[in-house]
């Protein structure tokens, strides 16, 4: 391109010239030729140096890739997901005083909209979702690296038309690599640094995932410090800016919501050798610090998290071929500071109702400790001499939840920033938080494209005073974003009574299919049905047919290279 360039130039350059001579009445061809092949000698000097004093980056490889996902989704009567809303408080001398109460309505008032105000039913609905994304990788020395994604999401026919379509492009990740800085100092051996952009993800997702379920994916924004043995050893210290926002105004209209969030940590994974070959493990420690505006209303929350961890996996050992297993146990510690949307129980009539109708008082500014814990555990066995190589297994995930909604420490747990879809159902209707998950796994495959997977979950709520919590997290005290403790131990039946919630969410089976049906390009396909327990029947009202069961079908193509 440049030297296409030049020799335009010297087109130009020569035809004006010309035109100069010929109206000045200068004729001397032989002047014309000399100064033509001048110019020209001129420009392939300047082409043999490249370009003067602009010079083209040498660099080890570039590589370029992008991706095309499209999915199709059917919904039938869906679960609201925003949680079971702010509670009210028993009044005095009735059989939920100081108790609180699921805040159903009457059947008569049980609109569509008032239903989901809390746990109410979806109408059906289906959409069709796009992911577009391209990517440069420039390995551009053995100390330099820079990665850029771009990706533009959108929903069939969101938009009225499609001129309205141009505003959705975003950079989903950018960052560069400064690798081999033992050649700065020999204290930094075996150490990298990647700041900017990018889809962090460690483990399995549990705790810290991309997210690249959804349409939009997650990224993280800050910086990591990794050493690596180059053999079996890896250890991360990152620190990450979740959000950055200014406070503004101190009372009623001119309050902002704010809040600044950091979240940072260490992780580390060692893979073992000999005859424990095919197993790692895998210690983290991960810290999230949040502040909130003083002024703000119910909800908003400050908070020092503290999550302590390890994972260990084990897949593929010579030692127990067929056999594979991972252990996750973390628990949780800090503080929790904010405005209760809740009586702290034992209070006035009048700060009651104060309480629950949203002004600010002394009784509700709090600060409580953080005490909780989960674990997720499971084992599987491959028939790998058996036709279509079945794999069966079980798992059981735990997350606590807090059995008093009025006081005390919180101890609900909170999953971080998860890749939630992948563990406590594909309906994401549960996750780890204040959950008891039993699950059955099996899968086989028929051919070398084509997998079938099949997961069966029994979910109970750990505490049913508690909140549920969907695959987002959900309201909570510390649980979600908010010290709203919006669990209850009491729901008013359709009549007006009081009863007890049941701990019982209900089973989910997932049916999905694999098939790798050109090279690039794959096709998956999923079926799930939700079989609604006592909590989901009992706090919707007994409003949906029969089981307030939920169902959901998908298919989804990935083109990618």
């Amino acid at each position: 391109m440049l030297r296409i360039r030049n020799y335009f130039i010297a087109f130009a350059v020569v035809f004006a010239i010309s035109s100069a001579y010929a109206l000045i009445g200068v004729q001397d061809a032989k002047a014309q030729e000399a100064a033509y092949t001048d110019l020209i000698k001129r420009i392939e000097a300047l082409e043999s140096n490249g370009g003067g004093n602009v010079t083209a980056p040498k660099i080890r490889g570039l590589k370029m890739g992008f991706e095309i996902r499209h999915r199709f989704e059917e919904q039938v009567q869906w679960v609201n997901s925003g949680g079971i809303g702010v509670p009210t408080v028993g009044a005095a001398g009735t059989a939920g005083a100081n108790r609180i109460v699921l805040p159903l309505v009457s059947a008569s008032a049980q609109t569509q909209a008032n239903l989901e105000a809390g746990i109410g039913r979806m109408d059906d609905e289906d959409f069709v979702l796009q992911r577009t994304r391209i990517y440069l990788d420039a390995d551009v020395n053995k100390n330099v690296r820079g990665y850029v994604k771009l990706q533009d999401t959108r929903v069939f026919g969101e938009a009225a038309a499609t001129t309205t379509n141009l505003a959705r492009v975003d950079m989903l990740e950018g960052y560069v690599e400064l690798r081999n800085l033992g050649d700065l100092s020999s204290m930094l051996g075996n150490v990298e640094l990647r700041v900017g952009r990018w889809q962090m993800n460690y483990g399995n997702d549990r705790l810290l995932g991309h997210l690249n379920w959804t349409n939009q994916g997650r990224s993280y924004d800050g910086a990591r410090l990794r050493y690596a043995n180059g053999k079996n050893l890896w250890v991360d210290t990152f620190s990450f800016m979740i959000q950055e926002d200014e406070v503004g105004g101190t009372t009623g209209a001119g309050v902002t919501s704010a809040r600044d969030e950091v979240l940072y940590g260490v992780y580390s994974q060692y893979k073992f050798g000999g005859a424990l070959a095919g197993a790692l493990i895998e210690p983290y420690f991960i810290g999230r610090s949040r502040t909130s505006n003083p002024h703000a209303t119910a909800g908003q929350t400050g908070e020092d998290r503290y999550t302590y961890g390890f994972r260990l996996e084990g897949k593929k050992m010579a030692s127990l071929p067929g056999v594979d297993f991972t252990i996750e146990p973390a628990w949780q510690s800090g503080t929790v500071t904010g405005l209760r949307a809740a009586s702290l129980g034992g209070n006035s009539a009048a700060d009651v109702s104060s309480d629950v109708g949203g002004a600010i008082n002394a009784n509700r500014s709090v600060t409580n400790g953080i005490s909780a814990w989960a674990i997720h555990a499971e084992a599987g066995y491959t028939f790998s001499s058996v036709p279509w190589t079945p794999r069966i297994g079980y798992a059981y995930s735990f997350a606590s939840g807090d059995d008093n909604p009025l006081t005390g420490d919180t101890t609900t747990f909170d999953h971080l920033y998860p890749t939630a879809h992948a563990h406590n159902g594909y309906m994401d209707q549960t996750s780890w938080q204040n959950i008891r998950d039993h699950q059955i796994h099996f899968s086989v495959k028929p051919t070398k494209k084509l997998l079938i997977d099949t997961k069966v979950h029994f979910f109970e709520m750990d505490e049913e005073a508690d909140n549920l919590y969907s695959i987002a997290g959900g309201t909570g005290f510390g649980g979600g974003m908010g010290v709203n403790r919006a669990g209850a131990d009491l729901y008013t039946d359709r009549n007006g009574n009081l009863q007890s919630v049941d701990d019982e969410l209900g089973q989910e089976i997932d049916i999905t299919l694999k098939y790798k049906l050109f090279e690039n390009f794959g096709v998956v396909a999923g079926y799930g049905h939700f079989f609604a327990g006592d909590f989901l029947e009992d706090t919707s009202g007994g409003v949906g047919p029969g089981d307030r069961g939920m169902d959901w079908i998908w298919l989804q193509t990935t083109m990618k290279f």
